[in-house]
């Protein structure tokens, strides 16, 4: 999926950061020149979507984010009939509803899904395996199953006034700003001074998000330094240039509330990196005596994901999952029961998107071979 993948990867961070070129000029725009090939491509129709003759096989792929899209490309071209569940109203997972469209155009995910469409995928939305359906059912009416639920539990702010009213999580305000609908009440920041905890891109997508519905201010609050910041640097200067404030450096300790119980005031401290860490990332110390208060009107917390538990109605099938529920994996996406594969986020955590359709790809091949070994037993 290079047309999806160009636009939402970090090429800064990874393979313009690694061109040979660095060391006298600017790199070769890898993203832009991948983005251009790739509309060409469509443009002049050199894609080829035709229906592969079907091997007998069936393959449920729970979930329609990349890395579902991607598993359920390669095993249409290898003539499996592919059913895809999603649990929203909408395919397309984080990609069409966490990721705002000035990143990533809703109709380039579209034009995914019609050249599946093409291929023979079928979709069903407003499915939740674990309620609508169990796993179990789907083990019994498909040859193979892949999960590629991804990471969507936001991890919680743990300090006093976590609960204020006035204080959202990152996902629930991105759903809403992009395609409008909700379970939650409106997250209203228009005129009002926001407040995003967090430096990756989904802080970077609260930011210029914030902004363009009209927030009085947007400020980013990172406890580590710019050069630390595991977000896009691509994506944080689009965020400085339409407004967005960054304070490094400093951490949120507690937030105040006014009379009616809404959230009006953070206390923040000044930070410092100390020593470096088993994985060599210098770990951030606070500062003492450097603590100052900020007012604001609104908190997006953005400190990521972890995978949410397998499904909602329990692992009744009893996949292995580690202790902080990543479900656990061989050597070809296999999970601990038979024929139920997984990949991506649901398996390593937050990560990126690439990475997602690199498990899915290879699950995609490892699917294909334990079908056939089981043919021939």
């Amino acid at each position: 999926m290079p047309e999806i993948c160009s636009r939402v990867c970090p090429q800064d961070r990874f393979c313009e950061s690694a061109c040979i070129l660095n060391a006298r000029s600017e790199p070769v725009s890898i993203g832009a020149v991948e983005k251009f090939i790739n509309e060409y491509a469509f443009a002049h129709e050199e894609l080829d979507a035709a229906v592969t003759p079907p091997n007998g096989f069936k393959v449920a792929v729970v979930g329609s984010g990349p890395g579902g899209m991607a598993c359920a490309d390669e095993l249409a071209k290898l003539g499996y009939a592919v059913t895809i569940f999603e649990a929203q109203t909408r395919p397309g997972g984080l990609l069409v509803n966490g990721i705002p469209s000035f990143k990533l155009e809703k109709k380039i995910v579209e034009r995914r899904f019609d050249l599946l469409h093409r291929r023979g995928v079928s979709v069903r939305c407003g499915m939740t395996v674990g309620l609508d359906i169990s796993l179990s059912s789907l083990r019994e009416k498909f040859d193979a199953v892949y999960l590629a639920i991804g990471a969507q539990k936001p991890k919680e702010l743990d300090i006093p006034g976590g609960d204020f009213h006035g204080v959202f999580h990152a996902l629930p305000f991105l759903i809403q700003k992009n395609v409008g609908t909700s379970d939650d009440l409106p997250i209203e920041v228009r005129g009002k001074r926001v407040a995003v905890l967090g430096g990756g891109d989904t802080a970077m997508d609260c930011l210029r998000t914030a902004i363009r519905c009209g927030a009085h201010e947007a400020i980013c609050i990172y406890r580590r330094d710019l050069e630390n910041m595991p977000g896009s640097r691509r994506e944080y200067w689009n965020a400085v240039e339409e407004g967005a404030r960054f304070m490094f450096l400093t951490n949120a300790v507690s937030l105040s509330s006014n009379t009616a119980g809404e959230v009006c005031e953070t206390r923040c401290v000044r930070m410092e990196l100390g020593e470096p860490d088993a994985k060599g990332r210098r770990k951030p110390r606070p500062i003492p005596g450097s603590e100052f208060n900020l007012l604001i009107d609104v908190v997006l917390i953005a400190y990521g994901f972890d995978p949410v538990p397998i499904f909602a109605a329990g692992n009744s099938d009893k996949i292995e999952v580690n202790k902080w529920s990543g479900v656990i994996v061989d050597g070809n996406q296999m999970t601990s029961v038979p024929g139920v594969f997984a990949g991506g986020d649901l398996v390593r955590g937050p990560d990126l998107v690439v990475r997602a359709v690199r498990d899915s790809r290879k699950a995609a091949a490892g699917i294909h071979k334990y079908l056939l070994s089981q043919t021939r037993v």
